[in-house]
């Protein structure tokens, strides 16, 4: 159960207004943004950021995803598994590519890019680094701007995760969460 509560549409224009945005930008509102308009500043810059890393970075959205789940797996965030499977399947991600981010899956069938930003994911999911060999892949792969569009990627998931492992965030009833 959530340690927050979920607020309502209606609870106030501006948390109605943001519910329109996020709505607005093809988005449903999520749970995660439920709990999240308890603050409505914090939901307002909170989506802000959210808008740059899934749609104004310069990642390709299913590398972007595959990032994303393989720190999600690293943390055992089911939420983010669940949302960003979805996202993955949405951006064109195949099957064997989202089964070889996960626990003991074949990178083999990933991309040389794929599997560089995977990994990455993965060393900074466990140390917060990541060793020389990944960086100058990285820089060779996506130069300076995509190094630090997947820094951002990476680390907005950390962020993510925070909230809704010290929330509780409920995954929402077509996930499988409660009704």
């Amino acid at each position: 159960m959530t340690r927050l509560p979920y607020v309502a549409p209606g609870a106030s224009q501006e948390v109605d207004d943001l519910y329109a945005e996020i709505t607005g930008m093809g988005r449903m509102v999520a749970n995660l943004y439920k709990v999240m308009a308890n603050q409505p500043a914090g939901l307002a810059a909170f989506l802000k950021m959210s808008r740059y890393v899934r749609s104004g970075s310069s990642l390709d959205p299913g590398l972007r995803e595959l990032s994303i789940l393989a720190t999600a797996h690293e943390f055992g965030q089911a939420y983010e598994l669940a949302h960003h499977t979805d996202a993955a399947i949405l951006a064109g991600v195949p099957e064997e590519k989202l089964a070889a981010v996960g626990p003991g899956g074949n990178m083999a069938l990933l991309t040389p890019p794929e599997r560089c930003a995977v990994e990455f994911a993965r060393q900074v999911a466990r140390g917060r680094d990541c060793d020389d060999a990944v960086f100058a892949r990285l820089r060779e792969f996506f130069g300076p701007d995509g190094v630090i569009d997947l820094a951002l990627t990476v680390a907005w998931y950390h962020f993510c995760a925070v909230i809704l492992g010290t929330m509780h965030v409920e995954l929402e009833p077509q996930y499988g969460g409660p009704a």
